[in-house]
Protein backbone atom coordinates (compact mmCIF):
# COMPACT_ATOMS: atom_id res chain seq x y z
CA UNK A 1 0.00 0.00 0.00
CA UNK A 2 1.08 3.29 -0.81
CA UNK A 3 1.60 5.93 1.71
CA UNK A 4 -0.41 8.97 1.87
CA UNK A 5 3.00 11.47 0.72
CA UNK A 6 3.21 9.03 -2.09
CA UNK A 7 0.19 9.83 -3.64
CA UNK A 8 -0.39 13.04 -6.03
CA UNK A 9 -3.50 14.46 -5.18
CA UNK A 10 -4.38 15.82 -1.83
CA UNK A 11 -6.87 17.90 -0.19
CA UNK A 12 -8.19 19.14 3.34
CA UNK A 13 -11.88 18.63 4.18
CA UNK A 14 -13.26 19.74 7.27
CA UNK A 15 -16.69 19.77 8.92
CA UNK A 16 -18.73 20.27 11.88
CA UNK A 17 -19.19 17.35 14.27
CA UNK A 18 -22.06 17.16 16.75
CA UNK A 19 -20.59 14.58 19.84
CA UNK A 20 -22.11 13.14 22.41
CA UNK A 21 -21.51 13.76 26.30
CA UNK A 22 -19.52 10.97 26.54
CA UNK A 23 -17.87 11.52 23.34
CA UNK A 24 -17.04 15.40 24.46
CA UNK A 25 -15.29 13.16 27.35
CA UNK A 26 -13.27 11.39 25.45
CA UNK A 27 -12.33 14.80 23.16
CA UNK A 28 -11.14 16.37 26.38
CA UNK A 29 -9.01 13.10 28.03
CA UNK A 30 -7.29 13.48 24.19
CA UNK A 31 -6.73 16.92 24.58
CA UNK A 32 -5.41 16.43 28.55
CA UNK A 33 -3.43 13.28 27.23
CA UNK A 34 -1.76 15.40 23.91
CA UNK A 35 -0.94 18.35 26.28
CA UNK A 36 0.90 16.32 29.35
CA UNK A 37 2.85 14.32 26.63
CA UNK A 38 4.35 17.48 25.04
CA UNK A 39 4.64 19.39 28.65
CA UNK A 40 6.63 16.60 29.36
CA UNK A 41 8.85 17.06 26.73
CA UNK A 42 9.24 20.13 27.18
CA UNK A 43 9.96 19.74 30.88
CA UNK A 44 12.53 16.94 30.31
CA UNK A 45 14.22 19.36 27.38
CA UNK A 46 14.99 22.13 29.70
CA UNK A 47 15.93 20.53 32.53
CA UNK A 48 18.52 18.39 30.17
CA UNK A 49 19.15 21.84 28.96
CA UNK A 50 20.25 23.30 32.57
CA UNK A 51 21.78 20.10 34.27
CA UNK A 52 23.77 19.90 30.71
CA UNK A 53 25.90 23.07 31.27
CA UNK A 54 27.62 21.47 34.33
CA UNK A 55 27.69 17.33 33.51
CA UNK A 56 31.40 17.90 32.60
CA UNK A 57 31.70 18.51 36.59
CA UNK A 58 29.25 17.13 38.62
CA UNK A 59 28.86 13.06 37.31
CA UNK A 60 25.27 12.54 39.06
CA UNK A 61 24.12 15.24 36.61
CA UNK A 62 24.91 13.44 33.44
CA UNK A 63 23.09 10.22 35.58
CA UNK A 64 19.89 12.36 35.37
CA UNK A 65 20.84 13.55 32.29
CA UNK A 66 20.70 9.56 30.85
CA UNK A 67 17.36 9.30 32.64
CA UNK A 68 15.24 11.86 30.92
CA UNK A 69 16.28 10.56 27.71
CA UNK A 70 15.24 7.70 28.41
CA UNK A 71 11.50 8.88 29.43
CA UNK A 72 11.52 11.13 26.32
CA UNK A 73 12.52 8.99 24.13
CA UNK A 74 9.89 6.16 22.53
CA UNK A 75 5.91 6.38 22.83
CA UNK A 76 6.39 3.45 25.61
CA UNK A 77 8.98 5.11 27.60
CA UNK A 78 6.79 8.40 27.86
CA UNK A 79 4.06 6.17 28.47
CA UNK A 80 5.90 4.45 31.12
CA UNK A 81 6.67 8.00 32.69
CA UNK A 82 2.69 9.07 32.60
CA UNK A 83 1.55 5.58 33.66
CA UNK A 84 -2.72 7.25 32.88
CA UNK A 85 -1.71 7.66 28.94
CA UNK A 86 -2.21 3.74 29.39
CA UNK A 87 -5.78 4.60 29.96
CA UNK A 88 -8.48 2.97 27.45
CA UNK A 89 -9.82 6.14 26.75
CA UNK A 90 -6.55 7.45 25.45
CA UNK A 91 -5.83 7.16 21.69
CA UNK A 92 -2.42 6.45 21.16
CA UNK A 93 -2.05 8.72 17.94
CA UNK A 94 -2.62 11.27 19.48
CA UNK A 95 0.61 10.91 21.51
CA UNK A 96 2.81 10.20 18.97
CA UNK A 97 1.77 12.90 17.19
CA UNK A 98 2.39 15.35 20.08
CA UNK A 99 5.71 13.31 20.37
CA UNK A 100 6.12 14.27 16.38
CA UNK A 101 4.75 18.17 16.79
CA UNK A 102 7.68 18.53 19.77
CA UNK A 103 10.13 17.44 17.47
CA UNK A 104 8.71 19.51 14.51
CA UNK A 105 8.75 22.35 16.69
CA UNK A 106 12.67 22.21 17.40
CA UNK A 107 13.25 21.64 13.81
CA UNK A 108 11.34 25.21 13.09
CA UNK A 109 13.37 26.55 15.83
CA UNK A 110 16.35 25.29 13.60
CA UNK A 111 15.84 25.75 10.52
CA UNK A 112 13.51 28.55 11.04
CA UNK A 113 14.47 30.51 14.27
CA UNK A 114 10.91 30.42 15.42
CA UNK A 115 11.93 30.23 18.98
CA UNK A 116 12.11 26.61 21.54
CA UNK A 117 9.00 24.92 22.35
CA UNK A 118 6.93 25.83 25.80
CA UNK A 119 4.40 24.42 27.95
CA UNK A 120 1.04 24.24 26.66
CA UNK A 121 -1.93 25.90 28.94
CA UNK A 122 -4.91 24.61 29.51
CA UNK A 123 -7.65 26.98 27.97
CA UNK A 124 -11.43 27.11 26.64
CA UNK A 125 -10.13 25.23 23.18
CA UNK A 126 -9.14 21.60 22.21
CA UNK A 127 -7.58 19.40 20.05
CA UNK A 128 -5.83 16.62 19.11
CA UNK A 129 -4.63 14.52 15.94
CA UNK A 130 -5.17 10.98 15.12
CA UNK A 131 -4.48 9.05 12.62
CA UNK A 132 -6.26 6.16 10.01
CA UNK A 133 -4.96 2.90 10.21
CA UNK A 134 -6.26 0.50 7.33
CA UNK A 135 -6.58 -3.20 7.75
CA UNK A 136 -8.93 -6.03 5.84
CA UNK A 137 -12.32 -6.88 7.64
CA UNK A 138 -14.06 -9.95 7.64
CA UNK A 139 -14.63 -9.79 4.36
CA UNK A 140 -11.22 -9.44 3.44
CA UNK A 141 -12.29 -6.07 2.55
CA UNK A 142 -9.78 -3.10 3.29
CA UNK A 143 -11.27 -0.27 5.80
CA UNK A 144 -10.16 2.11 8.28
CA UNK A 145 -10.94 3.09 11.75
CA UNK A 146 -11.10 6.62 10.50
CA UNK A 147 -13.95 6.23 7.47
CA UNK A 148 -17.42 8.13 6.03
CA UNK A 149 -20.33 5.82 6.88
CA UNK A 150 -22.23 7.78 4.83
CA UNK A 151 -23.36 11.35 3.95
CA UNK A 152 -23.95 12.51 7.79
CA UNK A 153 -21.78 9.77 9.73
CA UNK A 154 -18.06 9.74 10.52
CA UNK A 155 -16.32 7.15 11.96
CA UNK A 156 -13.29 8.33 14.50
CA UNK A 157 -10.94 6.07 16.91
CA UNK A 158 -12.06 5.69 20.05
CA UNK A 159 -15.09 8.27 19.61
CA UNK A 160 -16.81 5.95 17.51
CA UNK A 161 -19.75 6.74 14.99
CA UNK A 162 -20.42 10.52 15.40
CA UNK A 163 -22.81 13.02 13.28
CA UNK A 164 -21.23 15.51 11.07
CA UNK A 165 -22.92 18.40 9.05
CA UNK A 166 -20.72 20.48 5.91
CA UNK A 167 -19.20 19.88 2.33
CA UNK A 168 -22.39 17.30 0.85
CA UNK A 169 -21.28 17.12 -2.51
CA UNK A 170 -17.02 16.49 -1.40
CA UNK A 171 -18.69 13.95 0.97
CA UNK A 172 -20.88 12.34 -1.39
CA UNK A 173 -17.78 12.81 -4.23
CA UNK A 174 -15.87 11.02 -2.00
CA UNK A 175 -18.07 7.86 -0.98
CA UNK A 176 -18.71 7.63 -5.01
CA UNK A 177 -15.12 7.47 -5.62
CA UNK A 178 -13.36 3.91 -7.56
CA UNK A 179 -10.07 5.78 -7.45
CA UNK A 180 -7.90 4.57 -4.33
CA UNK A 181 -8.41 7.79 -1.67
CA UNK A 182 -7.15 7.70 2.18
CA UNK A 183 -7.66 9.76 4.62
CA UNK A 184 -4.17 10.77 6.80
CA UNK A 185 -3.79 13.00 9.53
CA UNK A 186 -7.73 13.97 11.54
CA UNK A 187 -7.74 16.66 14.13
CA UNK A 188 -10.41 16.68 16.48
CA UNK A 189 -11.17 20.27 18.00
CA UNK A 190 -13.70 22.64 19.81
CA UNK A 191 -13.42 26.08 19.45
CA UNK A 192 -13.44 28.99 22.06
CA UNK A 193 -17.38 28.88 21.13
CA UNK A 194 -17.58 25.50 22.46
CA UNK A 195 -18.80 23.93 18.82
CA UNK A 196 -16.67 20.91 17.85
CA UNK A 197 -15.09 19.87 14.27
CA UNK A 198 -13.14 17.52 12.08
CA UNK A 199 -10.60 18.03 10.17
CA UNK A 200 -9.33 15.30 7.54
CA UNK A 201 -6.19 15.21 5.50
CA UNK A 202 -7.06 13.51 2.12
CA UNK A 203 -5.19 11.70 -0.77
CA UNK A 204 -5.89 10.09 -3.81
CA UNK A 205 -4.67 8.52 -6.93
CA UNK A 206 -6.60 10.72 -9.17
CA UNK A 207 -7.51 14.34 -9.34
CA UNK A 208 -10.26 15.42 -6.80
CA UNK A 209 -10.87 18.59 -9.60
CA UNK A 210 -10.99 18.55 -13.38
CA UNK A 211 -8.74 21.38 -14.92
CA UNK A 212 -10.15 24.88 -15.71
CA UNK A 213 -10.55 26.05 -19.05
CA UNK A 214 -7.31 27.35 -20.06
CA UNK A 215 -7.53 31.53 -20.88
CA UNK A 216 -4.00 31.76 -21.56
CA UNK A 217 -3.92 35.15 -19.23
CA UNK A 218 -1.02 36.11 -17.44
CA UNK A 219 -0.94 38.03 -14.32
CA UNK A 220 0.97 39.21 -11.80
CA UNK A 221 -0.21 40.66 -8.54
CA UNK A 222 1.06 43.07 -5.35
CA UNK A 223 -0.53 43.00 -2.17
CA UNK A 224 -0.38 46.11 -0.34
CA UNK A 225 -2.91 47.94 2.74
CA UNK A 226 -5.01 50.23 0.05
CA UNK A 227 -6.32 48.23 -2.14
CA UNK A 228 -5.11 44.22 -0.81
CA UNK A 229 -4.69 43.14 -4.55
CA UNK A 230 -3.71 45.24 -7.22
CA UNK A 231 -2.64 43.50 -10.22
CA UNK A 232 -0.30 43.63 -13.10
CA UNK A 233 -2.97 44.98 -15.75
CA UNK A 234 -4.53 47.90 -13.95
CA UNK A 235 -7.07 46.09 -11.94
CA UNK A 236 -7.66 46.27 -7.67
CA UNK A 237 -9.27 44.59 -5.30
CA UNK A 238 -10.27 46.50 -2.21
CA UNK A 239 -9.02 45.64 1.35
CA UNK A 240 -12.82 44.67 3.41
CA UNK A 241 -10.40 45.56 6.76
CA UNK A 242 -12.63 43.17 8.67
CA UNK A 243 -11.44 44.05 11.78
CA UNK A 244 -11.08 47.46 11.52
CA UNK A 245 -14.37 47.37 10.83
CA UNK A 246 -15.78 45.38 13.97
CA UNK A 247 -12.98 46.82 16.09
CA UNK A 248 -15.60 49.00 18.21
CA UNK A 249 -18.23 46.37 18.95
CA UNK A 250 -14.92 43.86 20.17
CA UNK A 251 -13.48 46.69 22.35
CA UNK A 252 -16.75 46.59 24.49
CA UNK A 253 -17.06 42.91 24.48
CA UNK A 254 -13.26 42.35 25.82
CA UNK A 255 -13.63 44.90 28.45
CA UNK A 256 -16.47 43.53 29.71
CA UNK A 257 -15.36 40.35 29.99
CA UNK A 258 -12.00 41.87 31.57
CA UNK A 259 -14.20 43.66 34.20
CA UNK A 260 -16.07 40.57 34.76
CA UNK A 261 -12.77 38.27 35.57
CA UNK A 262 -11.93 40.98 37.25
CA UNK A 263 -14.59 40.63 39.79
CA UNK A 264 -14.30 37.07 39.82
CA UNK A 265 -11.15 37.06 41.37
CA UNK A 266 -12.14 40.08 43.88
CA UNK A 267 -14.71 37.80 45.12
CA UNK A 268 -12.29 34.29 44.95
CA UNK A 269 -14.63 33.12 42.06
CA UNK A 270 -12.76 30.36 39.71
CA UNK A 271 -13.46 31.44 35.66
CA UNK A 272 -14.13 27.82 35.04
CA UNK A 273 -17.07 28.08 37.37
CA UNK A 274 -18.39 31.77 36.84
CA UNK A 275 -21.20 31.92 34.37
CA UNK A 276 -21.39 35.11 33.34
CA UNK A 277 -18.01 35.17 32.63
CA UNK A 278 -17.97 32.19 30.49
CA UNK A 279 -21.18 33.54 29.23
CA UNK A 280 -19.27 36.91 28.12
CA UNK A 281 -16.26 34.48 26.88
CA UNK A 282 -18.39 32.50 24.31
CA UNK A 283 -19.93 35.93 23.22
CA UNK A 284 -16.46 37.97 22.23
CA UNK A 285 -15.09 34.32 21.05
CA UNK A 286 -17.85 34.20 18.83
CA UNK A 287 -17.24 38.06 17.75
CA UNK A 288 -13.27 36.90 16.57
CA UNK A 289 -14.94 33.51 15.06
CA UNK A 290 -17.48 36.31 12.62
CA UNK A 291 -14.14 38.49 11.64
CA UNK A 292 -12.06 35.55 10.81
CA UNK A 293 -14.58 33.87 9.02
CA UNK A 294 -15.32 36.98 6.84
CA UNK A 295 -12.21 37.42 5.96
CA UNK A 296 -11.78 34.35 5.00
CA UNK A 297 -14.71 34.29 2.40
CA UNK A 298 -13.59 36.99 1.20
CA UNK A 299 -9.86 35.66 0.71
CA UNK A 300 -11.62 32.55 -0.72
CA UNK A 301 -13.66 34.43 -3.76
CA UNK A 302 -10.68 36.72 -4.80
CA UNK A 303 -8.38 33.59 -5.19
CA UNK A 304 -10.82 31.73 -6.69
CA UNK A 305 -11.20 34.26 -9.11
CA UNK A 306 -7.90 34.73 -10.19
CA UNK A 307 -7.09 31.40 -10.91
CA UNK A 308 -10.18 30.78 -12.72
CA UNK A 309 -9.27 33.89 -14.92
CA UNK A 310 -5.17 33.54 -15.57
CA UNK A 311 -3.04 30.53 -16.51
CA UNK A 312 0.04 31.87 -14.42
CA UNK A 313 -0.22 33.84 -11.21
CA UNK A 314 2.90 35.83 -10.13
CA UNK A 315 2.44 36.76 -6.43
CA UNK A 316 5.18 38.58 -3.86
CA UNK A 317 6.45 36.09 -1.32
CA UNK A 318 6.02 38.68 1.26
CA UNK A 319 7.71 37.62 5.12
CA UNK A 320 4.24 38.46 7.21
CA UNK A 321 5.99 37.69 10.28
CA UNK A 322 8.73 40.08 9.78
CA UNK A 323 6.50 42.56 8.67
CA UNK A 324 4.42 42.19 11.93
CA UNK A 325 7.41 42.77 14.21
CA UNK A 326 6.36 46.67 12.76
CA UNK A 327 4.16 47.64 15.50
CA UNK A 328 2.76 50.11 13.55
CA UNK A 329 1.41 48.06 10.83
CA UNK A 330 0.90 44.60 12.95
CA UNK A 331 -2.65 45.17 12.70
CA UNK A 332 -3.13 46.47 9.51
CA UNK A 333 -1.11 43.56 7.74
CA UNK A 334 -2.91 40.91 10.16
CA UNK A 335 -6.30 42.02 9.03
CA UNK A 336 -5.60 41.96 5.95
CA UNK A 337 -4.42 38.08 5.49
CA UNK A 338 -1.81 37.78 2.90
CA UNK A 339 -0.46 34.92 3.98
CA UNK A 340 -4.02 33.16 3.58
CA UNK A 341 -4.46 34.59 0.25
CA UNK A 342 -1.29 33.37 -0.73
CA UNK A 343 -1.83 29.92 0.72
CA UNK A 344 -4.90 29.55 -0.79
CA UNK A 345 -3.60 30.61 -4.38
CA UNK A 346 -1.17 28.06 -3.99
CA UNK A 347 -3.53 25.03 -3.36
CA UNK A 348 -6.21 26.06 -5.73
CA UNK A 349 -3.71 26.39 -8.75
CA UNK A 350 -2.40 22.58 -7.77
CA UNK A 351 -6.42 21.16 -7.73
CA UNK A 352 -7.27 23.11 -11.41
CA UNK A 353 -3.87 22.99 -12.89
CA UNK A 354 -2.91 26.56 -12.91
CA UNK A 355 0.21 27.99 -12.26
CA UNK A 356 1.33 29.94 -9.34
CA UNK A 357 4.58 31.16 -8.29
CA UNK A 358 6.23 33.33 -5.36
CA UNK A 359 8.74 35.53 -6.20
CA UNK A 360 11.05 37.45 -4.02
CA UNK A 361 9.90 41.05 -3.35
CA UNK A 362 12.91 43.39 -3.15
CA UNK A 363 12.88 46.31 -5.04
CA UNK A 364 9.25 45.29 -7.35
CA UNK A 365 7.84 48.56 -6.11
CA UNK A 366 11.25 50.51 -7.04
CA UNK A 367 12.23 49.35 -10.01
CA UNK A 368 10.47 51.03 -13.97
CA UNK A 369 8.43 48.20 -15.29
CA UNK A 370 9.62 49.76 -18.88
CA UNK A 371 13.52 50.55 -18.59
CA UNK A 372 14.29 48.59 -15.68
CA UNK A 373 15.74 51.77 -13.27
CA UNK A 374 15.86 51.66 -9.76
CA UNK A 375 15.15 54.51 -7.36
CA UNK A 376 17.69 54.48 -4.71
CA UNK A 377 18.80 56.73 -2.20
CA UNK A 378 17.41 60.07 -2.50
CA UNK A 379 15.03 58.85 -5.19
CA UNK A 380 13.75 55.60 -2.88
CA UNK A 381 10.00 55.51 -2.84
CA UNK A 382 7.93 56.12 0.11
CA UNK A 383 4.77 54.57 1.20
CA UNK A 384 3.12 58.02 0.65
CA UNK A 385 4.21 58.56 -2.40
CA UNK A 386 1.40 56.74 -5.24
CA UNK A 387 1.97 57.87 -8.32
CA UNK A 388 6.03 58.49 -9.62
CA UNK A 389 7.48 59.19 -13.01
CA UNK A 390 10.88 57.19 -14.07
CA UNK A 391 13.88 59.57 -13.90
CA UNK A 392 15.83 57.79 -16.57
CA UNK A 393 12.60 56.97 -19.47
CA UNK A 394 10.04 59.56 -17.95
CA UNK A 395 7.37 57.41 -17.62
CA UNK A 396 4.62 57.64 -14.87
CA UNK A 397 3.55 54.75 -12.98
CA UNK A 398 0.89 53.82 -10.39
CA UNK A 399 3.04 52.56 -7.83
CA UNK A 400 1.20 49.34 -6.97
CA UNK A 401 0.28 48.24 -10.84
CA UNK A 402 4.26 48.96 -11.60
CA UNK A 403 5.08 46.67 -8.88
CA UNK A 404 2.87 43.74 -10.15
CA UNK A 405 4.19 43.89 -13.88
CA UNK A 406 7.83 43.51 -12.29
CA UNK A 407 6.46 40.75 -10.28
CA UNK A 408 4.81 38.75 -13.30
CA UNK A 409 7.98 39.42 -15.68
CA UNK A 410 10.05 37.58 -12.17
CA UNK A 411 7.87 35.17 -12.11
CA UNK A 412 8.11 34.22 -15.67
CA UNK A 413 11.69 34.58 -15.44
CA UNK A 414 11.77 31.89 -12.32
CA UNK A 415 10.23 29.63 -14.39
CA UNK A 416 12.01 29.40 -17.20
CA UNK A 417 15.05 29.06 -15.24
CA UNK A 418 13.11 25.73 -13.51
CA UNK A 419 12.22 24.45 -17.20
CA UNK A 420 8.49 24.91 -16.33
CA UNK A 421 8.04 27.35 -19.15
CA UNK A 422 9.73 27.48 -22.48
Amino acid sequence: MRKMSEMPYHIGLQVKIYPSDLQKHLIAVNDGAKRAVYNHLVACGNERYRLGKAAGMVPVYRERIDYLDSVSHTVNRIKNALPFLYGKEVDEQAIANAVKNYRTAWKNQKEQHRGVPTFKKKGSEQSYQTNAHYYLNSRKELTSNVRFEDAHHVTLPKLGRIRFDGSPKLVGALLDRTADTRIGTTTIRRDAVGEYWASFSIASEEPFYGPLQKTGSRQGIDLNLLELVNDSDGGAAPNRRFYQSAQEVLSKAQHKLSRMGERAKKENRSLASSKNYQKQRKKTAFLHRKVQRQRKDYLHVLSKREVENQDLIAAEDLRVTNMKKNHKLAKAVSDAGWRTFLTMLQYKGALYSKTVVLVPPNYTTQTCSVCGYVMKGEEHLTLKTREWECPNCHTIHHRDTNAAKNILVRGIALLKEQGILL
